[in-house]
């Protein structure tokens, strides 16, 4: 029978909403702070291959781990010879397979339509603890890892609408929020059924035919729109490299370099010049490499497409198995984040001179988060305070870099409102403001400015954790511009810094203990001594830049009384440092650790 083109489009655009309304159950449901202010998921559809049909709202770490995660729990479901019957929902946190770090619990629902699979709902969420050795289970000491909590094998959550207790008792008996951890897989099970009974909503209504036919069009529409877009790329091989804080045993900083070849019909990426995995947390599997390249694919492309199977197809990744890009087991993984978002950002360095319209010079790169760990004296529940944090982003060819926004890797994320931070932990919220003292990478347009947040612990005691990289090495700039600055944590006790860093582990804290979040600012685009002096002057009247830095990076000499620029003294000014300057290349302020 003739399938309606109509109803093919309606159905199409159907599916494609399916995941954001699933986004949005699992919103509505969630116990812990991170899923329901921080949105550190996401959900998708696939058809009944594993082949991605839309994703959700969420985190760009996981759009290219969907497939992955739709896959290899089917694959492991027939391996494994487990039961498959309508309203299963299956788990699996297993890195190698579904992707990322343990933290992140895959959940996948085959939906049926009377006897037949037609597709897979998918959804991937970090829970705030799953065992190992630190609260929050990751940290920067593991070796391998068994030490990052317990992993689960692709397992029955429920079995024909019935909850499977004894791998709800196995995650709950391994977690220290067992509590935070099963409310938010039970509202992660809510979104997959409701995937379900929109999928058979859209069979009884259009036909089983019209839903399978939308599900391969809407991958063949993605193959049509990327070959396309494809087209407007630069071709040839791009390449870049940056370097990584070396992690304790290391003799020197770890290099990551890329090369990309564009051509037509191809993105192709080459990884094979890597380390080989290391016995730190950095490592990243295959899964969380292939989401960082379809993450830069997609913004360099059309960053507003409806992504599935079809448009990604162009991607092909060279990286050699059992190296730090492609981890195989006993490989740590618990902070891959911080290897996985250089893929994106060395690629993006290798192609922003030749897509300024597209892409802004470096940004703080990291997901700068903290684990603090501690017992709430106002219920005594234990509690695990984990987050992203915004920074400073690149300029532009045409504009400033944006301020406070969270790095390329967390995407449409949130940060904790302060008012929800101290509701839900024993902290109070003493500054959130931008961090001008680490400062932006000048140039023409400036970076943007990081974030400084500092947490006095009210908890009579508690551990600080965290992992974080450009704590070394800043944002790159473009064009001329500057670097920017980088990231870091400091501990202050009575008014005293205690300790100021990117990697500590489990560290005892006291009550009334600050911990305070740095972020760094992004690089800055073109010469300075080429910015609009009237911009100096708003950055100056808004508290952005002083008089001192005007003059010194700027070349810009301001009238503080009359709050207005000197231009003779200006013009006559930038001569002299343009001639002083010469062809001098700037060069990062590489920060002492």
């Amino acid at each position: 029978m003739a399938v309606d083109p109509v109803s093919i489009r309606i159905v199409k655009n159907s599916l494609d909403y399916i995941s954001e309304e699933m986004f949005w159950t699992a919103i509505r449901t969630a116990k812990s702070s991170i899923l329901y202010e921080t949105f550190d998921f996401a959900p998708a559809l696939t058809d009944e291959k594993g082949d991605l049909i839309s994703i959700g709202l969420g985190v760009p770490a996981f759009l290219g781990t969907m497939p992955y995660v739709a896959k290899n729990m089917m694959a492991d479901i027939e391996e494994l010879d487990l039961d498959l019957a309508p309203k299963d929902i299956f788990i699996s946190n297993d890195p190698y397979k579904v992707g990322t770090h343990m933290n992140d619990i895959a959940l996948s629902m085959p939906i049926y339509y009377e006897d037949e699979i037609i597709s897979i709902a998918a959804i991937k969420a970090h829970v705030n603890d799953v065992g190992g050795m630190n609260p929050g289970s990751w940290g920067p000491n593991a070796e391998e890892i068994y030490q990052e909590g317990v992993r689960i094998p692709t397992s029955h959550f429920y079995r024909q609408g019935e909850l499977n207790k004894e791998v709800v008792n196995i995650i709950k008996n391994n977690s220290r929020v067992p509590d935070y951890v099963y409310g938010d897989l039970e509202a992660l099970s809510a979104s997959l059924r409701y995937a379900y009974n929109r999928i058979n909503d859209l069979c009884d209504k259009y036909g089983f035919d019209t839903v399978v036919k939308a599900m391969k069009d809407r991958k063949e529409d993605g193959k049509v729109i990327a070959k396309e877009n494809l087209k407007q790329l630069p071709k040839g091989e791009f390449q870049s490299e940056q370097k990584i804080l070396k992690y304790e045993g290391m003799d020197e900083d770890i290099t990551l370099s890329a090369k990309v070849n564009i051509t037509d019909e191809k993105f192709k990426v080459d990884l094979t010049d890597n380390p080989d995995q290391v016995d730190a947390p950095i490592n990243t599997a295959y899964s969380g490499t292939f989401a960082s390249v379809a993450t830069i694919f997609t913004a360099c492309t059309d960053p507003h497409v409806n992504l599935n199977q079809g448009y990604l197809e162009p991607i092909e990744i060279d990286v050699p198995k059992g190296s730090i890009l492609n981890a195989t087991p006993p490989a740590p993984v618990s902070c891959y984040w911080e290897t996985m978002i250089y893929v994106f950002d060395l690629i993006w360095n290798s192609l922003a001179s030749e897509l300024p319209d597209k892409l802004t010079a470096g940004h703080f790169v990291s997901v700068v988060a903290e684990n603090i760990g501690m017992v709430d004296p106002r219920d005594d529940q234990y509690k695990i305070l984990v987050e992203p944090n915004p920074g400073g982003w690149g300029a532009g060819i045409d504009k400033d870099g944006e301020s406070c926004l969270v790095s390329a890797g967390d995407g449409e994320t949130y940060i904790h409102p302060v008012e929800v931070l101290e509701r839900e932990y024993p902290i109070r919220v003493e500054c959130m403001k931008l961090n001008q003292e680490d400062g932006v990478g000048h140039g023409r347009y400036r970076g943007g400015f990081g974030m400084r947040k500092d947490y006095r612990i009210l908890a009579e005691k508690g551990s600080f954790t965290t992992s974080i990289n450009r704590i070394k090495y800043p944002p790159w700039g473009l064009e001329g511009g500057e670097y920017g600055s980088c990231n870091h944590m400091t501990l202050i006790r009575d008014g005293e810094e205690i300790w100021d860093g990117g990697r500590k582990l489990n560290f005892p804290l006291q009550k009334g203990d600050i911990v305070s979040i740095r972020s760094g600012g992004g690089g800055g685009w073109g010469d300075p001594l080429e910015r609009d002096p009237e911009l100096v002057l708003k950055d100056y009247k808004n508290g952005l830049v002083d008089v001192k830095t005007a003059r010194e990076k700027y070349g810009v000499v301001l009238d503080e009384d009359k709050l207005e620029i000197d231009i003779e003294s200006t013009k006559e000014l930038r001569k002299e440092m343009k001639e002083e300057r010469g062809a001098a290349k700037t060069v990062p302020k590489v920060r002492e650790v």
